[in-house]
């Protein structure tokens, strides 16, 4: 059977969408004939200026807002056109889309397109969004789709395309919502994939590295799950446990793609929550990557990966992964404080964190620190504990990451399950805009914090990734904006557009908005503001 595969904006562009050139991998070893369009990407590159900043991650919001990409669609309607007709024209029985809350709305759009110019086809949704079974409803009610698939795809997306060719029993395929009769009936749950190692490697045949913003890597996933599970993060939802692929396994497909992708491929980014989360598996990958390195090759096969501070990276380990090819680990610090850190239920000393941070540089690893502001019940004093936790690691990171979001509380997460446990002023308002019961913890309170934070960095040298393709007062400005504007004080967020024009008059989105704020403006009368 032919099938499409979509991946819809907002996503990442430095490289391919990993679960569409996973997925791609598992259909054709199922038999089936696959084309991949990644719209995301192929929009991204054909921008135009004043719409630069609609792929800065922190400024996604317009990707939110059902009526700005419906908005978006028709103003681009001959470019997106032309991209369905491409879908269209290897002619697919199944056109299956990646989602994430991010891609919804584009991914609605798309779908609805593709249905009025091939009325036949049968478009299916799957991803993360749809572990919560409220998305399923939504889904059904909002868009033409016909199965949602909760959960892992590898198997389900092959087994559910193979049951459509042949006419088969969709009943006894187990991971799939269908609107049957009018109503949503489930197939049962599917149990989560146990043997990562039997994945076949990823797919990049309609995806090309040279494509992307960075052509030399790629983007490789060894484990699902975390160890830990931390409050904020959303992700325990989405993988059950930690489960992970054998070192020898992660060896192959990475000298595999260095055969088949390029000559030029140089590193490869893991996308795992925690690599060490098995520190067994990370010596026996290092000491294969020494004794068996991926050829041909001009120079050492790099690699980089988020890491969670462990007792087992000591020095002797980390020397060896130095050796191996490890060029940066990236610790999710979050904080230097013991307090805050019990709250997110991090489970990491800070004394220990700093001598890894240390062995690490002295091993020749660079080392990237991410921090968050503001987590619920972080007080000016475990704030100031972050700042002294800075100066003692300054020496020996290569830069740090402060969140642009500052403390974002992700949908799924225990945190935006449980707010009344943190402190946070409910009914729930806003993922970015929350506050604090005793109103001492808002957004403005924390863009403070990592204004502070970013200033301590600039005196003690320490490089600061803004994380935004944008400049970090413009993404500030932007955001403190949409604040106000969230919070009804429109002078104010007409205050913080205009700054931001003034700077960047090309901004569409900007422009917009200050079009739109002054229409409130007169309309509503004004308002006290802060």
């Amino acid at each position: 059977m032919r099938v499409a595969l979509i991946q819809c904006p907002v996503w990442g562009t430095r490289e391919p969408p990993l679960s569409i050139v996973q997925l791609s991998a598992c259909l054709k070893a199922g038999g089936h004939e696959v084309h991949s369009v990644d719209l995301n990407n192929r929009l991204y590159r054909d921008r135009t200026e004043n719409l630069k900043t609609l792929w800065a991650w922190e400024q996604s919001l317009f990707w939110y807002d059902r009526n700005s990409v419906r908005k978006f669609f028709t103003e681009h309607s001959a470019a997106i056109g032309s991209l369905a007709r491409d879908v269209l024209s290897k002619d697919p029985s199944v056109v299956c889309f990646s989602l994430a809350a991010s891609s919804y709305h584009s991914s609605v759009e798309f779908a609805v397109i593709l249905r009025k110019l091939a009325p036949s086809i049968k478009i299916v949704f799957g991803g993360q969004l749809f572990c919560d079974g409220s998305y399923i409803e939504k889904a059904f009610n909002e868009s033409p789709v016909d199965f949602i698939v909760q959960g892992e795809g590898d198997s389900t997306v092959p087994e559910l395309a193979s049951t459509i060719e042949s006419g088969g029993d969709l009943s006894k395929c187990p991971g799939i919502f269908i609107r049957e009769n009018g109503a949503i009936a489930c197939t049962g749950p599917r149990k989560p994939l146990e043997d990562l190692n039997s994945l076949p490697y990823m797919d990049f045949s309609d995806l090309r590295l040279e494509d992307y913003d960075d052509c030399r890597h790629i983007l490789m996933m060894s484990s699902r799950g975390c160890v830990w599970n931390c409050a904020f993060c959303s992700s325990r939802s989405f993988w059950e446990g930690y489960r992970y692929m054998s070192a020898e396994r992660m060896h192959q497909e990475i000298v595999f793609h260095k055969l088949n992708q390029s000559k030029d491929m140089s590193h490869v980014d893991f996308a795992d929550l925690a690599l060490n989360g098995n520190m067994e598996r990370v010596k026996e990958f290092c000491e294969l990557m020494l004794k068996y390195p991926p050829y041909p090759s001009n120079c050492k096969m790099q690699w980089i990966s988020n890491a969670i501070i462990h007792p087992g990276l000591t020095k002797d380990v980390l020397s060896l992964m130095a050796r191996a090819g490890c060029q940066r680990l990236i610790f999710g610090i979050e904080s230097g404080s013991k307090n805050v850190l019990k709250h997110m239920k991090k489970m990491y000393n800070p004394e220990i964190a700093l001598r890894v941070i240390k062995d690490a540089h002295s091993a020749g690893i660079k080392v990237t620190c991410n921090f968050m502001f503001g987590f619920p019940g972080e007080t000016e004093e475990d704030f100031n504990e972050t700042l002294k936790f800075l100066e003692c690691i300054a020496p020996y990171v290569e830069r740090v990451y402060p969140s642009r979001t500052y403390c974002a509380i992700e949908e799924f997460s225990y945190l935006h399950k449980h707010p009344e446990e943190f402190g946070i002023k409910t009914p729930f308002s806003h993922h970015l805009y929350w506050e604090s019961t005793d109103g001492k913890n808002t957004y403005p309170v924390r863009l403070g914090r990592c204004q502070k934070f970013e200033e301590l960095c600039d005196k003690l040298g320490v490089q600061v990734d803004c994380g935004v393709k944008t400049s970090v007062q413009l993404d500030e400005w932007f955001n403190l904006g949409h604040y106000y504007d969230f919070r009804k004080e429109y002078k104010n967020a007409l205050k913080y557009f205009i700054k931001y024009s003034e700077f960047n008059a090309e901004n569409e989105i900007v422009s917009n908005k200050i079009k739109d704020l002054t229409e409130k403006m007169t309309l509503n009368g004004p308002d006290p503001g802060v």
